[in-house]
């Protein structure tokens, strides 16, 4: 029994000796804070849903298919969760042990809630992060453990902005203990495009209010020199600007080229613009040696530079007779960018404001209700192309000066030119587009809304354009019934849309006739309106759609058919209708193959789309070289890019048709065409 007691004594001894240190726990769990936290990260969702190949359910925890159909409540997800987390509990600790690290709760919490969203892979000791976890955060400053930290932002190889917010807000937690979020500093962080060079990272992360300039790297790209940091609004980053909310940048660079022109000094505030506009073979020198900066520039060599900058261009001619740039005037008074009273001749010299003037409307820019940042005018115009990046005043005693009345020199033009064409660039590049919960890229190749929305108005119940000539249209199948067309005609109507028939939404497609459609069109052209037809097609291949395309053709043979034949192709959703996982390329493949028919048949194709289909079922640069009908039930249009027709009622009221009937308006007379 001594010896007993005697080995209790020595082993209680032997416990007392053992360091203070190593008494912190080398397996932590999830604090109640910590699972609250995670909680709010996750959010709760009631009924099941599938991630790429896993259901989730609750507080996004996986599940097996066929478990919680009818939904689960909140306790249950807890209890999910709970089970659920003690993985990610284990990987951390796992992770800490292994590199013997020890740290504090708040620290394992947001551990733990960052693996739980992002995964282990973190941990390699190859990523900066896990090398500062290793080495020590303590020798580190929390910007410079925030870029390591938030890096981890990324779908796929885009910054999320939902995923960069929650990197912060642990972040701030692993950093500050700061479980709510505002017991600490303010962070926030700006997004880097390199634009074909290369930088250290995309994300830098800031203390509201710092300067930007303060962290940004200067990126490196071959062959070209750097032209600085540009927001997505276009404007560069200069000392003094400070970041108070996520900022997307992006670099711009010049091109590294000799000049031939004696009289453009390295290190000229235009330098750069000059050499990447003559690299681009856009300016040259008034002589083989002279660039002549200072020099005015003309209303024709304006309108050139400007409508070319913008995607304008006249259709080739045969050898043209009078002034060199009147195809360019032409253009543009055609489209609506200038008026009559515009250009005073095109050797005349073109002054600061009247530049400012074409410029925006070519660009499509809308008003800004900004301050003017210029002593010397608020003009529309040029508060516009400020804000968009274009130009700039000249600092003089504490102001800023536009001079609206000074004649533009070519060095100004240049970089007026070079700016409009690096902000269509960076549209390009960093521009997105949202739709519900979809983000998408912008296509380059596909030409943007240009009206200007406050041009829009109602006169005798009809929608009417201010900026331009537009034609007043209906589209009508059976549901309308008996139409009297000679009333439609005398209420307005310049032109009607008639559907010829349609194909079945169900698994045979099986295709029909409209019944009014010969009714329609005869009626339509007695009245002495302008006719179209649509076909509303289902086709989920290139035969169907060719298939529509010859029973179209057939249909309306002999008929006066002058405005567009149309492709109507509609996604109605729903699992049991035939296009459901119709893929996108085979849908423009079909609506090619259609248009492409109608089109050696004589008639002018289209494609008629909503906003869903147009952004989500349709990728519109695969189709773009036909005209687009865009259907959208909205005072004014918000669609991305430029269509030539809008549906823009369906509850219209018209003399002649009973019940609703869809308006349209067509900014092109077909007829005409």
């Amino acid at each position: 029994m001594k010896r007993i007691l005697c080995a209790l004594t020595a082993l209680l001894m032997l416990c007392t000796m053992i360091p203070a240190a190593s008494a912190a726990p080398r397996t932590r769990r999830l604090s109640e804070d910590g699972f609250t936290f995670l909680k709010q990260r996750e959010g709760f969702t009631k009924n099941p849903w599938l991630d790429k190949d896993t259901w989730r359910v609750g507080y996004n925890t996986p599940i097996r298919n066929g478990q919680y159909v009818y939904g689960i409540t909140e306790a249950e997800a807890e209890q999910l969760l709970r089970d659920n987390v003690t993985e990610y509990e284990d990987k951390v600790n796992d992770y800490l042990q292994q590199h013997d690290i020890t740290v504090e709760q708040h620290v394992f919490d947001a551990l733990v809630s960052f693996t739980y969203n992002a995964g282990i892979s973190w941990s390699d000791p190859g990523y900066r992060f896990s090398a500062m976890m290793i080495d020590g955060l303590d020798k580190y400053d929390a910007l410079q453990i925030l870029d390591a930290f938030v890096v981890w932002c990324h779908a796929g190889k885009t910054v999320d902005r939902s995923l960069a917010a929650r990197r912060l807000a642990e972040g701030k937690l692993l950093l500050y203990s700061d479980y709510s979020g505002n017991d600490s500093p303010d962070f926030t962080y700006a997004v880097l495009t390199a634009n074909g060079g290369t930088a250290p990272s995309d994300i830098y992360c800031f203390r509201v209010g710092d300067a930007l300039l303060s962290r940004l790297p200067q990126p490196a790209r071959k062959g070209y020199t750097f032209a600085g940091w540009y927001t997505y609004g276009n404007k560069p980053v200069r000392d003094g600007d400070t970041i108070t909310e996520p900022t997307r940048l992006t670099a711009k660079w010049f091109t590294d080229v000799a000049l031939p022109f004696g009289d453009v000094g390295e290190g000229a505030w235009y330098q750069g613009y000059v050499r990447q506009l003559y690299a681009g073979g856009i300016v040259d020198g008034t002589s083989t040696s002279t660039f002549s900066p200072a020099g005015t520039v003309t209303y024709g060599q304006a309108l050139k530079l400007i409508l070319l900058a913008t995607g304008f261009e006249p259709g080739k001619t045969e050898a043209a007779e009078g002034h060199w740039a009147q195809p360019y005037l032409d253009m543009a008074l055609n489209e609506n960018i200038i008026s009559e009273s515009f250009c005073p001749g095109l050797d005349v010299n073109i002054t600061r404001l009247e530049l400012a003037r074409l410029a925006c409307a070519a660009m499509g820019l809308k008003k800004t209700d900004a301050a003017s940042p210029f002593a010397d005018t608020a003009h529309d115009s040029v508060l516009s192309l400020w804000q968009a990046g274009v130009v700039e005043g000249a600092p003089e005693g504490g102001m800023s000066y536009y001079y609206p009345d000074r004649f533009l020199t070519r060095a100004e033009i240049s970089a007026i030119v070079w700016r409009i064409l690096s902000y269509t660039e960076l549209q390009d590049q960093i521009g997105s587009i949202s739709y519900g919960s979809h983000t998408m890229g912008i296509l380059s190749s596909v030409r943007r809304y240009r009206l200007d929305n406050d041009e829009f108005y109602m006169e005798n119940g009809f929608k009417q354009y201010g900026g331009k000539r537009t034609w007043t249209g209906v589209d009508v199948s059976h549901h309308q019934g008996d139409i009297d067309w000679q009333k439609v005609r005398n209420a307005g109507v310049d032109f009607a849309m008639i559907r010829v028939g349609g194909r079945g939404y169900g698994s045979a497609g099986v295709m029909y006739d409209d019944q009014t459609f010969t009714q329609n069109i005869r009626g339509a052209l007695n009245a002495g309106l302008k006719v179209g037809v649509y076909y509303f097609s289902q086709a989920t291949s290139v035969g169907e759609a060719r298939e529509e395309a010859r029973y179209v053709l057939d249909k309306i043979r002999g008929y006066d058919v002058t405005y567009p034949v149309v492709f109507d192709w509609e996604f109605l959703g729903g699992k049991t209708q035939r296009t459901y996982s119709t893929p996108t390329s085979v849908v423009c493949d079909a609506a090619n193959a259609f248009c492409s028919m109608i089109e050696e048949a004589g008639y002018t194709p289209m494609i008629y789309f909503n906003t869903y289909c147009g952004y989500l079922k349709y990728d519109l640069s695969k189709v773009n070289r036909y005209d687009f009908w865009y259907a959208q039930y909205t005072d004014v249009p918000t669609f991305y890019y430029d269509f030539q027709m809008w549906q823009y009622t369906s509850k219209g009221r018209v003399p002649g048709i009973s019940g609703n009937v869809d308006l349209d308006i067509s900014f092109v007379d077909y007829a005409d065409r």
